[in-house]
């Protein structure tokens, strides 16, 4: 059977995307059309003031808010003394280890300098101290060791008086992070503070929310997809609600700005729960941001992890990053393995979505720092063990964002996987130029990849490199020109792509993306069509044209080098290889170079830019590649007719048309 959507708007095509109970049909979703409509109406402004209405009118929750004001929840605490008990002795000996006491006299002047740059200069450092600070609370709920308390205290003493002396002025990052700290290690040890210690939070929690608050509100109404003033926010936010009831003179702001956090969850996504700002920053974003949200659901009694978008993050973290990738996909970072961060933020966000595919996911995960709060305060995880039904889909396709993800066998770590993009959302922020772009995977090896290396936001190797279309397994032309990045080179979201259509079969998977809107107005056609023919083989056709004759280029770049032709050229990736072909009815020549140009600030592994470049310039373009994982796979027969051409490969034709491609 065949699953085949047109993409009319991005709207419906994301409406028609739920998570697949069956595979290639139109499945139910994980919640009833009653359901989404009841949650959509239990997160409008309106009822949103009215669950803090109710909230104010009951009888006083009581602390940890975090917990609904029980002692444990759901377990949470119970794990803590049976499965997690791990989870306490690493976080007690990391405590120890880093005590404040070990503080150096250089750090607390900087701690305590009135200057923002002075303190920036080791601002991971204190942040870390901020949240051993919680994690001190948090430990002494769950032991009631009095050793946590006293480092607890020691760390609010440490900040305190520079924070007070100063009125919480200072970078965004600063402001979001002692509100938020101060308010969670109120919440968990209030029992057990002084008078004095609760002054001391309501004092910084006032002055902090008066420095930022409203600042990254207005940031986040005029700019959304601002990463750090919407986790500002959500911190804000989050410090409010456990403070409601405790603090009348913050009382106001909560109103004011929990509906602008609420609607604005993701300003990188849409109902089908993708996140166009790459793998490395939606673990980051909603990893960072799940207690915040708990607190939103369990103090308000509102549905928020029924919100779409929400409600089906864990489908695309899934198959956006399934266990045993060796590297993430597209937008800045996704060129490394970051098996610790997919495994601690994973199993937080599973542990909160608790579906067949979720508990999988859990199960496959290895290698997280389980002594950190995601982990920690996580729901209990499921057990027993998990299998993927056999009717559980292959590949997933996310058209809010333009993200397409096609996998020989999900449930096989060794999986071939390749990840295809044309993203609505541009080059904006976080992303690249990179529309109609893919990248491909196989036995736990890069075969295509994402080039370059995210040495920091707006290096000379992030701006001139990294971030540009040439750095992309895609089309460029005239010696590099890619997509428009606007005025200012850091992006733009008008220089975009969509997805046009996806087919999925049991057999292959065939994904159209049009990015003609990304360069600009410099050509008049980029229509790229892949199609994975299950389990090894990936055909890529781009068709292209421009009022103005251009020498196309199709770039892929590879960590190991390509030895033979353009007509039968392989990789060694042991124990993965690559064999490819790339074709045009045009003459091209094919070239090499290894390396960075400019280089990034840190050392970054192999690197070699393979360019197919058009001989003679030309309105119109036309390339086929055929990528295979397997090279017993028989070389693919390509032909072309005109503006038309046959590819015979994998036990496949494939019929490519100005109008369409179609496999037989």
């Amino acid at each position: 059977m065949i699953r085949l959507i047109s993409v009319f708007s991005l709207a419906t095509a994301a409406l028609c995307l739920p998570a697949s109970a069956q595979n290639f049909t139109a499945t139910t979703p994980r919640f009833t059309a009653a359901e989404v409509t009841a949650t959509a109406t239990a997160l409008t402004a309106s009822s949103l003031t009215s669950a803090i209405d109710k909230f104010d009118a009951a009888a006083p929750m009581g602390h940890p808010r975090l917990f609904k004001g029980q002692a444990d929840y759901l377990g949470i605490v119970a794990a803590t003394k049976a499965e997690r008990t791990s989870s306490i002795v690493a976080l007690t000996g990391y405590l120890q280890r880093n005590s404040v006491a070990n503080v150096t006299s250089t750090l607390k002047t900087q701690i305590n300098s009135t200057n923002t740059a002075t303190r920036m200069e080791s601002w991971w450092q204190q942040d870390r101290l901020l949240e051993g600070m919680a994690e001190a609370a948090v430990a002494y709920h769950m032991t009631k060791n009095t050793w946590f308390l006293t480092e607890m205290r020691a760390r609010m003493q440490l900040f305190a008086p520079g924070i007070l002396a100063r009125k919480c002025a200072g970078d965004v990052s600063e402001t979001r992070d002692y509100a938020w700290f101060y308010a969670l290690a109120y919440d968990f040890a209030y029992p057990a503070l002084t008078s004095a210690d609760k002054q001391m939070v309501k004092d910084i929690l006032l002055a902090c929310g008066n420095s930022g608050l409203n600042k990254v509100a207005d940031t986040v109404k005029l700019y959304p997809e601002n990463g750090i003033a919407f986790n500002a926010l959500g911190k804000f936010i989050g410090a409010m609600l456990i403070v409601r009831g405790d603090m009348p003179e913050m009382n106001a702001w909560l109103r004011s700005a929990l509906p602008v956090y609420v609607s604005g969850t993701s300003p990188w996504g849409g109902d089908d729960g993708g996140f166009a700002n790459g793998s490395s920053y939606a673990g980051w974003d909603a990893g960072e941001s799940l207690v915040m949200w708990d607190l939103i659901e369990r103090v308000l009694g509102v549905p928020f992890y029924r919100k779409p978008w929400l409600a089906e993050f864990a489908r695309f973290m899934v198959y956006a990053l399934p266990p045993g990738v060796p590297v993430g996909v597209f937008g800045d970072g996704a060129e490394v393995n970051r098996i610790e961060d997919w495994a601690r933020f994973g199993k937080a966000i599973m542990n909160r979505s608790d579906t067949t595919l979720s508990r999988w996911y859990v199960k496959q995960q290895t290698g997280e720092d389980y002594a950190r709060l995601h982990i920690l305060l996580s729901p209990r995880e499921y057990i027993g063990s998990v299998t993927l039904p056999s009717t559980q889909p292959n590949g997933a396709y996310f058209p809010a964002i333009g993200w397409a993800a096609m996998h020989s066998s999900l449930a096989d770590r060794a999986r071939t996987s390749v990840f295809f993009k044309s993203s609505p959302f541009g080059s904006v922020n976080h992303s690249h130029a990179d529309q109609n772009s893919f990248v491909m995977y196989s036995k736990g090896k890069v075969l295509a990849m994402d080039s370059g290396y995210y040495d920091y936001y707006n290096s000379p190797h992030w701006r001139d490199y990294y971030k540009q279309t040439k750095a992309h397994n895609a089309i460029t032309f005239d010696g590099g020109q890619g997509q428009y990045l606007g005025a200012s080179g850091l992006g733009d979201r008008s220089a975009s792509g969509k997805l046009t259509k996806f087919l999925q079969a049991a057999a292959y998977d065939i994904t159209t993306g049009d990015a003609t809107a990304a360069y600009a107005g410099k050509l008049s056609q980029a229509k790229r069509t892949v199609v994975f023919i299950r389990p090894s083989t990936l055909v890529t056709i781009d068709q292209l044209n421009s009022a103005t004759p251009r020498k196309y280029e199709y770039n892929l770049h590879t960590v190991a080098a390509l030895s033979g032709t353009a007509a039968a050229f392989r990789a060694d990736l042991a124990p993965a290889e690559l064999c490819g072909t790339v074709a045009s009815p045009d003459p091209f020549t094919m070239s090499t170079s290894v390396g960075y140009m400019p280089a990034p600030t840190v050392p970054a592994g192999p690197h070699f830019w393979n360019k197919f470049n058009y001989s003679t310039a030309k309105n119109r373009g036309f390339f086929v590649s055929v990528l295979r994982s397997n090279c017993l796979i028989v070389k693919p027969d390509i032909t072309f007719s005109g503006t038309s051409a046959k590819i015979t490969v994998g036990g496949r034709v494939i019929s490519v048309t100005d109008l369409d491609v179609t496999v037989n």
